[in-house]
């Protein structure tokens, strides 16, 4: 493989690796770029991959961050000499999952919308659905949560339904209503008698 090939592949599986990182720590990657280091003389360690060009000038102070971050800024083009090859990648992201369901805002009325947070939120969020939704916002719903974590946010999680939200949920998931919580509490607590 010629070194320009090498090169690239090994950019490629960098992005990929700092990617999976970043989406461990919950952080955006979006429009992230990293500094890779291409050492020609060191064969044992010939890459470094650097957060950003400061934290690489910091640890090599031969190489002024003003005079890199200018040449890289305005030529787009790797910096190169004898020594080493800098170059900014852009961290490659897959699609993003969009940041909120398309759900009507009439279901969440007593909620600022605008700042729900539909991954913290999520058993509010699916009780409400499943409680007043039509169909197509079940669709909805189950297309951004996906249907695993749907099921077992209702099975396990969730502590009230109506009767006829449970027998909704029975009839579109095939459970039984014994596998709900909900309905377990409701057998439980005694009713009133009127």
């Amino acid at each position: 493989m010629p070194i320009n090939l090498k090169y690239d592949y090994l950019c490629i599986i960098i992005c990929h690796l700092l990617l999976t990182l970043s989406m461990k720590e919950n952080t955006t990657t979006q429009g992230r770029r990293v500094v890779i280091v291409h050492w020609k003389t060191n064969a044992l360690q010939p890459f470094e991959v650097y957060s950003n060009l400061k934290n690489f000038c910091l640890s090599h102070p031969l190489y002024p961050y003003n005079t890199l971050n200018n040449y890289l800024s305005k030529k787009r083009i790797p910096f190169e000499n004898e020594i080493l090859r800098i170059e900014r990648k852009l961290i490659i992201t897959k699609p993003d999952q969009p940041a909120k369901p398309n759900l009507p805002k009439r279901l969440f009325w007593e909620f600022r919308y605008d700042e729900i947070d539909w991954q913290k939120e999520y058993e509010t969020v699916i009780e409400r659905i499943v409680e007043r939704g039509s169909p197509s916002e079940w669709e909805e719903l189950i297309g951004f949560y996906g249907a695993k974590k749907v099921k077992h946010t209702l099975k396990k999680e969730i502590n009230y339904l109506s009767d006829r939200a449970i027998k909704k949920v029975t009839n579109y998931f095939n459970l039984k209503p014994e596998e709900l919580k909900c309905y377990i509490r409701k057998q439980s607590r005694p009713q009133h008698w009127i």
